[in-house]
């Protein structure tokens, strides 16, 4: 029993280090993307590509269509016209205009393909987290200094680039431009770190010759769960494609959903060999304990009060191994999440990171709870059906 006991306590630590992994992971992930992307991202007009007419008779309409639904036309022609209206939403918090376009940033002789984003500062410091996100150098710097750049970690490790340097950024028509890099950021997210380059609007609108033209804007809310919602809401009345972030990133998010779900199955089975094994170690207390159980129906014990027995040892195993097994997640958690790695691949990370969730706890303390009491219940059923007369002429099984 005491090792049936270990089992579920094991069980139960492992369940809530898993979780608070894979989960910790997943939020991270969430809370960058949201805090670089924005709850919503709009881009591009469109124009329905078909005319509702009338007919004669009252309540019903003719649909004339053509075969492609939408027209397109790429970026936004009026972005701060669209934040205005953005703004009479109490969800929304601030929008950011993007312009963007492929160049290239030459060092010394290396030379990296990136993307090109120019931002509004202010507009952009409100609807992400980038000033959070500056590692190296100074926001007032380049705020202040019309040819100042902000370059991600990433890039700059693989170009060896360093705060104070200047680099050449090349248009796609083939003009060149000095800039000055003011800040390094970081996002933690390896693929948006190694791509975009950040300069001011008008920067970005000289070099890339787009001098009336959004690429994109980023649309941060007070509630990012409601961002499918907006989407369809801000499309139909802006004629723009918005898309959510839960959309935007559902693969990813799929990927993390397997990783959990995967995890929590195998540490599964950690509780649910327990739950064998409490089982079998009841079987066999009820087999070496028939002549007792039989002594107790003859006192006047009913059936109910065997079984209850049976499950009373496995409902006090369960307790036992709930209790040290919250100790022993608590503990490995801690531990886990102190253990230095360096991960470069989908996300950043100097340290596995974890979440701290009384969910995992009672997720964890649920499943254990259930498969020791139905590993119980069989044993205790047993034990109750057994009858003191057959038991004392040597026939009870």
């Amino acid at each position: 029993m005491g090792l049936t006991l270990l089992g579920v306590s094991a069980g139960v630590g492992l369940f809530i280090a898993a979780l608070a992994q894979t989960r910790g992971f997943e939020k991270f992930y969430i809370s960058t993307v949201l805090g670089s992307e924005g709850s919503l991202v709009i881009t591009d007009r469109f124009q329905e590509m078909h005319t509702k007419i009338l007919d004669e008779k009252p309540g019903q309409q003719i649909l004339l269509a053509n075969k492609q639904e939408r027209k397109l036309y790429p970026g936004i022609a009026d972005a701060y016209r669209i934040i205005d209206v953005l703004s009479n939403y109490s969800q929304v918090v601030a929008a950011s205009p993007i312009i963007e376009g492929g160049a290239f940033v030459r060092s010394g002789f290396t030379t990296e393909a990136i993307s090109l984003q120019g931002i509004n500062l202010e507009l952009h410091l409100r609807a992400t987290d980038f000033g959070k996100q500056i590692i190296l150098g100074s926001i007032e710097d380049f705020r202040n200094n019309p040819s100042g750049v902000c370059v991600g970690s990433t890039l700059a490790d693989r170009m060896r680039l360093a705060v104070g340097q200047n680099i050449y950024i090349i248009g796609p028509g083939g003009e060149t431009r000095r800039f000055h890099i003011d800040a390094i950021y970081e996002t933690g997210v390896w693929a948006f770190d190694v791509r975009n380059i950040f300069v001011h609007s008008r920067s970005a609108q000289t070099l890339l010759n787009k001098p009336f033209f959004t690429s994109f804007m980023i649309v941060k809310l007070q509630d990012p769960e409601r961002a499918p919602q907006l989407a369809k809401e801000f499309q139909d009345l802006l004629s723009h494609n918005a898309a959510s972030w839960q959309e935007r990133q559902r693969g990813n998010l799929q990927i993390f959903q397997v990783l959990r779900l995967s995890a929590s199955f195998i540490v599964s089975m950690v509780i649910l060999l327990s739950g064998f094994g409490i089982f079998n170690v009841l079987s066999i207390s009820v087999i070496q304990r028939t002549k007792e159980i039989a002594i107790l129906r003859s006192m006047g014990f009913r059936k109910n009060d065997i079984a209850g027995i049976f499950l009373w040892q496995g409902v006090m195993v369960a307790v036992l191994g709930i209790l040290s097994g919250w100790l022993f997640g608590a503990l490995l958690t801690f531990l886990i999440s102190k253990v230095r790695v360096n991960f470069r691949g989908l996300l950043r990370a100097d340290y596995f990171i974890v979440e701290w969730s009384f969910s995992h706890y009672l997720a964890a303390a649920l499943l254990a709870f259930v498969t020791v009491l139905i590993a119980a219940y069989v044993p205790a059923r047993r034990a109750a059906r057994l009858e003191p007369a057959d038991i004392l002429r040597g026939t009870g099984q």
